[in-house]
């Protein structure tokens, strides 16, 4: 799955660190790599959806499997809480392009609102809107 920040981050992380940002992606492939290797093991050993509840449920039994769905949960709602900021800075942009005013918080909020009714609808409804 590919994330929301794959297109929001990089313009951040390139206005703060400037030529440096090769050299922190690079820091950061370093690290994530053993916890990428790691996780592809597991799927290999056990070939079933649910991601890291079946390997912690599998492992040490369905509390420690709940906790991680629980804070699955828990990490969406902050990630999507700072895709929406950041969408926010790019929507900003574009309206001062536009020669709009419009504030960043209501730019946020409108976008905001406009995935909870896409949401709503389902996706049997809402497939339009994909193509």
């Amino acid at each position: 799955m590919l994330g929301s920040g794959v297109f929001v981050l990089p313009a951040f992380a390139a206005n703060t660190m400037g030529d440096g940002i090769w050299v922190a992606y690079l820091f950061a492939a370093t690290v994530v790599l053993p916890a990428a290797l790691s996780k592809s093991e597991l799927a290999s050993a056990m070939p079933s959806s649910g991601g890291s509840y079946v390997y912690l449920e599998r492992t040490f039994g369905p509390f420690f499997g709940t906790i991680s769905g629980i804070w699955l949960w828990s990490s969406f709602l902050l990630k999507s809480a700072f895709a929406l900021i950041g969408f926010q800075a790019y929507l900003y942009v574009v309206t001062q392009a536009l020669n709009l005013e419009v504030e960043p918080t209501t730019l946020g909020l409108m976008f905001l609102i406009v995935i909870v009714v896409l949401n709503i609808l389902g996706v049997a409804k809402i497939k339009v809107v994909q193509s």
